[in-house]
């Protein structure tokens, strides 16, 4: 067993190391919170697009979701599903984002929603709320990052220990490289995952069960239940399938990467391009899920089962490639939340309550707060939480409810201060009722809190749209837009 865990310890100690060299080489020293924060508006196709990937595709796809996948069957390929979703929605809002970002200064949604409402106070209260609503999503992805190390090698590495090694890491590289060094290390993170990760998990679904029709036929014969919805119902997948594809379009560390850009074409080829193979390798982790339970030795604690299929398919090798698919998935997901958090709490938080604070001070706050949120996590995250991917959906929930504010206000002149916050409280309402009283909405038939807040916040938006009306400032934005000439990219990187 030493003999095994070392060649999968060695095999990502030695990921490890190629990330380190790479980012390294690539990243230069962070001077502004600009380069902190968005990069300086200056990334090419490639760069955003594979580290969309790494973004997007968390660690917790092959621990949560695999565990579910393996439970309950083809609920859990709603990510697949969401994934569609939410890059249809990135595309449209990709041009007007961008191009407010670029003309106004806009590096974060609060700058955004301040901008969009003309609100400071606003623009504090709500991103202060949805810091709340979002933060558990990097607790979750650590944890998911303690698991896969734990297990991949073969438990010989403990799971706090696991958890401060590969946390530290990522914390080092976000603090000195900012957007660029999360980019980066997305980029390498996203080769690894979509491609290195398509090919062997195509393999070990060859191996394990003759390839992906013959897969589905095995589930129909010895556990058919695998292949419906009926475990969940039909509504509540629906309602996952809205809120997470609605929601992550709003998602604090995906939306700011909109701004990253050189260009708005640059953003929609990305967005275009990345989830093709994102939404294939998904979907293969989920298939090989689907069947793990017709093997012998199953494990108790579903949400190893990945672990243990690759061992068993591909011994320590197969295990140790396996464990890098799983840190590259999870550091770049850590290091997007960690620059993110650390920017939101500069600018969205701290700025807005001290607004003589120049920006030298906000930018040394934000590698502060790089540090002080990643260690909080660490330590948070060393506290048991079941279930992964039933808590994420708990966070969608509760974090669309800024998708109609902020999508709404992108295109349509109507959409107010007053229904930003009266359809927001409202959603918010009905989404922390639906997570923490579930009993309260039975009636619904299985519709989420999450997606009954999202219908009342809309029609509160709209409503209040057609009583208040458009406010002054709003038409020189949308004339902006109108008349805006989008600049030609031809950057690799």
């Amino acid at each position: 067993m030493m003999t095994k865990a070392l060649i999968t310890i060695s095999i990502m100690i030695g990921y490890f190391i190629l990330n380190a060299v790479i980012i390294k080489i690539s990243t230069q020293k962070q001077v502004d919170l600009e380069s902190y924060a968005v990069g300086n508006r200056s990334f090419g196709f490639m760069l955003n697009a594979f580290s969309g990937i790494g973004a997007w595709y968390c660690g917790a796809m092959y621990v949560g979701w695999f565990a579910t996948s393996a439970d309950t069957g083809v609920f859990a390929q709603y990510i697949i599903v969401y994934s569609v979703v939410a890059v249809i929605v990135q595309y449209y809002e990709a041009r007007p984002v961008w191009i407010w970002g670029k003309e106004y200064g806009l590096e974060t949604e609060g700058d955004y929603v301040a901008k969009r409402y003309g609100s400071e106070k606003f623009r504090w209260v709500f991103m202060t709320i949805f810091f709340i609503f979002y933060a558990p999503w990097l607790i979750v992805e650590i944890k998911a990052l303690g698991y896969m190390v734990h297990a991949a090698t073969y438990y010989m590495v403990g799971f706090n220990a696991a958890l401060i090694i590969a946390v530290g890491f990522v914390i080092v590289y976000t603090f000195f490289g900012g957007a660029k060094g999360a980019a980066i290390g997305g980029l390498i993170q996203g080769i690894t995952m979509g491609v290195v990760g398509v090919v062997f998990l195509y393999w070990m679904i060859r191996k394990a069960y003759g390839g992906v029709f013959d897969l589905y036929a095995l589930v129909e014969e010895f556990k058919p239940q695998l292949l419906s919805f009926r475990a969940n119902g039909a509504c509540y997948w629906a309602s996952v399938i809205i809120t997470c594809g609605l929601g992550g379009f709003v998602l604090p560390a995906i939306f700011y990467r909109l701004y990253m850009t050189d260009s708005p074409r640059t953003t929609k080829k990305s967005v275009l391009f990345a989830p093709i193979l994102g939404i294939i390798m998904g979907f293969l982790v989920m298939a090989l899920g689907l069947g793990a339970t017709y093997f012998k030795g199953f494990p108790a604690d579903s949400q190893e089962a990945s672990f243990w299929i690759a061992d068993k398919l591909g011994g320590p090798v197969g295990l140790g490639l396996l464990g890098v698919l799983g840190l590259a998935a999870s550091m770049s997901s850590i290091a997007c939340f960690l620059n993110c958090f650390a920017v939101m709490i500069s600018k969205d938080i701290v700025a807005p309550l001290c607004p003589k604070m120049g920006r030298d001070k906000l930018f040394k706050i934000a590698r502060a707060a790089t540090i002080g949120v990643g260690v909080a996590a660490v330590v948070i995250s060393m506290f048991e939480v079941k279930q992964l991917m039933y808590f994420v959906i708990a966070i969608y929930d509760c974090c669309v409810q800024a998708f109609p504010l902020v999508f709404i206000g992108l295109f349509w002149r109507k959409a107010n201060l007053q229904g930003a916050i009266a359809g927001f409280t409202i959603g918010s309402m009905w989404a922390v009722l639906g997570v923490f009283w579930p009993q309260a909405i039975q009636w619904a038939g299985g519709w989420t809190g999450g997606l009954l807040g999202l219908v009342c916040n809309t029609l509160a938006i709209i409503i209040c749209g057609f009583i208040f009306g458009k406010q002054r400032h709003v038409d020189e934005m949308f004339d902006l837009l109108k008349n805006y000439k989008e600049p030609r990219s031809t950057k690799a990187l």
